[in-house]
C-alpha cells in the first residue's frame, strides 16, 4: 500500500492501493481493482472506476462520480453521482449536497 502524506496539486490518477493522509487539490480518479482510503482531504471531483473502492473517513470538497464502491464515514461537500456503483453512507457521515444526483 502506498501512503500519501503530502499535498498533491493537479489531476491525480490512483493506480495502486493507497491511503491518503494529506491533501489532493485537483480531480482524482481511482483505477479499477484499486482501493483508496481517504483520511485527509480531496479538493476537487473524485471519480471511481468500475471495480474500484474508496473508503472515506476524511473530507471531499467536490462531486463524486461512482462506478465502483464507495463507503462514507466522513464528509462530502458536493453531490453523489451513482454510475452503477454501490454507495454506503454510515451513521455520522455528512453529505452537504445531493446524495442522489443524476
Amino acid at each position: 500500500m502506498k501512503y500519501i502524506y503530502e499535498t498533491l496539486k493537479g489531476s491525480q490518477r490512483i493506480t495502486e492501493n493507497s491511503a491518503l493522509h494529506g491533501m489532493i487539490v485537483g480531480e482524482t480518479s481511482v483505477d479499477s481493482n484499486v482501493t483508496l482510503n481517504v483520511h485527509g482531504t480531496i479538493v476537487g471531483n473524485l471519480i471511481l472506476s468500475e471495480k474500484s473502492k474508496v473508503i472515506l473517513h476524511g473530507m471531499i470538497n467536490g462531486d463524486i462520480i461512482n462506478a465502483g464502491e464507495l463507503e462514507i464515514f466522513g464528509t462530502v461537500n458536493g453531490n453523489l453521482f451513482k454510475r452503477d456503483g454501490k454507495i454506503t453512507i454510515h451513521p455520522g457521515a455528512k453529505i452537504n449536497g445531493n446524495p442522489n444526483a443524476s
